[in-house]
Protein backbone atom coordinates (compact mmCIF):
# COMPACT_ATOMS: atom_id res chain seq x y z
CA UNK A 1 0.00 0.00 0.00
CA UNK A 2 1.05 3.26 -0.72
CA UNK A 3 -1.00 6.41 0.45
CA UNK A 4 1.88 8.66 -1.44
CA UNK A 5 1.15 7.57 -4.41
CA UNK A 6 -2.62 7.67 -3.94
CA UNK A 7 -2.56 11.40 -3.12
CA UNK A 8 -0.12 12.39 -5.78
CA UNK A 9 -2.40 10.96 -8.38
CA UNK A 10 -5.93 12.76 -6.78
CA UNK A 11 -3.46 15.54 -7.18
CA UNK A 12 -2.36 14.91 -10.61
CA UNK A 13 -6.41 14.45 -11.41
CA UNK A 14 -7.56 17.17 -9.98
CA UNK A 15 -4.36 19.27 -11.60
CA UNK A 16 -4.02 18.10 -14.70
CA UNK A 17 -7.17 17.90 -17.18
CA UNK A 18 -5.51 15.67 -20.39
CA UNK A 19 -4.52 12.83 -17.99
CA UNK A 20 -7.87 13.02 -15.93
CA UNK A 21 -9.63 12.37 -19.61
CA UNK A 22 -6.88 9.49 -20.29
CA UNK A 23 -8.04 8.20 -17.06
CA UNK A 24 -12.26 8.94 -17.57
CA UNK A 25 -11.92 7.17 -20.99
CA UNK A 26 -10.69 3.39 -19.73
CA UNK A 27 -13.29 1.09 -19.58
CA UNK A 28 -11.77 -1.95 -17.45
CA UNK A 29 -10.44 -1.93 -14.78
CA UNK A 30 -7.04 -4.36 -15.55
CA UNK A 31 -6.60 -1.39 -18.20
CA UNK A 32 -6.73 1.47 -15.58
CA UNK A 33 -4.67 0.06 -13.31
CA UNK A 34 -1.88 -0.88 -15.85
CA UNK A 35 -1.88 2.52 -17.09
CA UNK A 36 -1.03 3.93 -13.78
CA UNK A 37 1.49 1.36 -12.96
CA UNK A 38 2.93 2.61 -16.07
CA UNK A 39 2.74 6.12 -15.02
CA UNK A 40 4.32 5.25 -11.38
CA UNK A 41 1.53 4.61 -9.16
CA UNK A 42 1.57 1.73 -6.94
CA UNK A 43 -1.47 1.67 -4.66
CA UNK A 44 -4.27 -0.20 -3.35
CA UNK A 45 -8.15 0.90 -4.13
CA UNK A 46 -8.25 1.30 0.17
CA UNK A 47 -5.36 4.09 -0.32
CA UNK A 48 -7.49 5.99 -3.25
CA UNK A 49 -10.15 6.44 -1.02
CA UNK A 50 -8.40 7.82 1.71
CA UNK A 51 -6.47 10.07 -0.61
CA UNK A 52 -9.91 11.15 -1.95
CA UNK A 53 -11.22 11.51 1.66
CA UNK A 54 -7.70 13.76 2.95
CA UNK A 55 -8.64 15.99 -0.42
CA UNK A 56 -12.35 16.68 0.36
CA UNK A 57 -11.78 17.01 4.10
CA UNK A 58 -9.09 20.20 2.36
CA UNK A 59 -11.47 21.64 -0.26
CA UNK A 60 -14.00 21.62 2.60
CA UNK A 61 -11.79 23.78 4.75
CA UNK A 62 -10.75 25.93 1.31
CA UNK A 63 -14.26 26.72 1.16
CA UNK A 64 -14.76 27.54 4.17
CA UNK A 65 -11.75 29.93 4.73
CA UNK A 66 -13.55 31.62 1.16
CA UNK A 67 -17.03 31.77 2.63
CA UNK A 68 -15.66 33.24 6.32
Amino acid sequence: MNIDDAQRFVQQMRDDPGFRQSVIGFSASSELWDFLKRKGYEFEPCDLVKAMAGCMTDMDKKAKIETD
